[in-house]
């Protein structure tokens, strides 16, 4: 079971929504899903022994980033070297770039990358930031791994790590592959604090986890061009607009199947919600007006009961508009 019924297709009000929708989404992972991912890190942390970060103060991105990859097996990372790595950004969580450097026994050995490949991520940064889509990175990326040996050697569901290759590209390109990396985990670290809780019997099969996150990047991917075409709509660049239109077009083909596959893959919890509010080809704001996770200060699965109160709210079209 999806939220509730679609019942408002209107998408010409979503880019005033923007702002609001941001900050929803920015309050709830920090009340709901940070806590959990606090609490991996230090169960990360503890089991891989020495050598791993310490977790005793609040840990950032970066700190649950390391957390997991000390304990990857074909990953040797000193936390201490990475101090050098820092992009330096002039405000926001610390944002590591590093590169793998193999060493004897096939494994790599993440080291800082050069200042031409941290001058690319931090053009990249910067064009997300003038968009006001920034905080997928600050919240969900502590480290960028650069180069295809290094980001196959970091298991596939780590998350708070970025994969990415910054030769060939423009800036926006390597926004947008960035942002994509921090959808990634931002789903993941999403999953995961449901499946914490009880929302599942267990972790979704690859195939679903991955239409998740597809879903999610390619919305977050969507507002990109669409924000950077709202600044100039009588001239908006060639690339911006016809990246847009490739964009909007494949989301536009799931808009019949989406709510029924999103609600028998992850059901009516925070995953569904966060999938509503992002995902551009309906009024994004019906699911976030009276949410049925407000005032839900601890994220956990809602009752039988709560689900039929919140679908008897909203039976009346009227009550989204």
């Amino acid at each position: 079971m999806f939220l509730l019924p679609v019942i408002d297709d209107d998408e010409t009000q979503n880019r005033c929504w923007n702002a609001s929708l941001d900050g929803r989404a920015i309050h709830s992972f920090l009340l709901w899903v940070e806590p959990h991912s606090t609490a991996w890190a230090r169960r990360a942390a503890a089991a891989a022994g020495a050598g791993a970060p310490d977790t005793t103060e609040l840990p950032d991105p970066l700190t649950r980033a390391l957390a997991g990859l000390v304990g990857a097996p074909d990953i040797a990372v000193d936390p201490a070297e990475v101090g050098t790595a820092l992009l330096p950004l002039p405000d926001g969580p610390r944002l590591a770039v590093l590169h793998g450097v193999p060493e004897d026994g096939g494994r790599l050995r993440l080291a800082p990358a050069t200042a031409p490949d941290r001058a690319a991520v931090g053009d990249a940064v910067r064009v997300l930031e003038g968009v006001g889509l920034r905080y997928v990175v600050d919240l969900a990326v502590g480290a960028v791994v650069l180069g295809d040996a290094a980001g196959a050697a970091v298991p596939a569901d780590l998350c708070d790590v970025a994969r990415f290759s910054p030769g060939g590209s423009d800036a926006l390109s390597r926004a947008e592959a960035l942002l994509r990396e921090g959808a990634a985990s931002w789903m993941g670290q999403w999953l995961r604090t449901e499946e914490v809780v009880g929302a599942r019997g267990g972790p979704l099969s690859g195939t679903d986890r991955a239409w998740l996150t597809g879903i999610f990047a390619d919305s977050l991917a969507f507002q990109l061009y669409d924000r950077l075409a709202a600044r100039r709509p009588e001239d908006t660049p060639e690339p911006v607009a016809r990246r847009w239109q490739e964009l909007l077009d494949g989301l536009r083909a799931l808009r019949a199947v989406l709510p029924g596959r999103v609600g028998e893959t992850v059901g009516m919890g925070i995953v569904a919600e966060l999938i509503g509010t992002t995902y551009p080809c309906w009024n994004r704001r019906q699911f976030a007006v009276k949410s049925p996770f407000d005032y839900i200060r601890e994220i956990r699965p809602l009752t039988d009961d709560e689900k039929a109160e919140h679908l008897d709210r909203w039976a009346a079209p009227s009550a989204v508009r």
